[in-house]
């Protein structure tokens, strides 16, 4: 952390000035410790490097890479949706795992995406299944159950309730209002 006028404040009291110090050393340590910035935004994750779905008899498994450098905190998110634009997807987290198995939807077609995200910060990019935001792979459960029918998200984390911002993790903003959300 940055202590304006540091330098003219140990001049004339170097007390304080060691107090301030003393004070900023600790503030970097928090920060470091919970992936945090105490003079603004914390940066986002690096967008992970791949997203496999398979499915058999009605069970998906997910599996994230993430080859990337990331600091202990990380979590990662999993999105299901039943359209290929992800119009109010479901979020399936998954923690510090990149691995979410045993996700029971039974035979049904639907489209994933993951991403990473520090819960202090912004999500990084998605990654889609088996190809592009303009052209995700469906993955179909198998099986002979239908699984619950996919419902309406309510969204996750500070994203609003309405479940139409998705890709959000915990969220983009620190603080979610009843009307509408603000940043802090």
């Amino acid at each position: 952390m940055n202590v304006p006028n540091l330098a003219q404040i140990l001049a004339r009291d170097p007390q304080l000035g060691e107090a301030l110090k003393a004070i900023s050393a600790a503030m970097d340590t928090v920060a470091l410790q919970t992936n945090a910035n105490p003079q603004g935004h914390p940066p986002k994750p690096p967008q992970v490097s791949s997203l496999v779905v398979t499915a058999s008899d009605g069970i998906f498994h997910g599996q994230i890479t993430d080859n990337n450098p990331v600091a202990r905190g990380i979590n990662y998110h999993l999105e299901a949706s039943s359209t290929p634009n992800f119009n109010q997807p479901i979020l399936l987290a998954s923690g510090p795992s990149r691995d979410k198995a045993g996700i029971a939807l039974g035979n049904q077609k639907l489209y994933f995406r993951a991403f990473s995200q520090y819960q202090t910060g912004d999500p990084s990019a998605p990654v889609y299944h088996g190809g592009s935001p303009q052209n995700p792979a469906p993955v179909t459960g198998g099986g002979t159950l239908a699984g619950p029918p996919v419902l309406t998200s309510k969204g996750s984390g500070t994203a609003p309730s309405s479940g139409t911002e998705g890709g959000a993790g915990f969220g983009f903003v620190q603080q979610r209002t009843s009307s509408t959300p603000t940043l802090l």
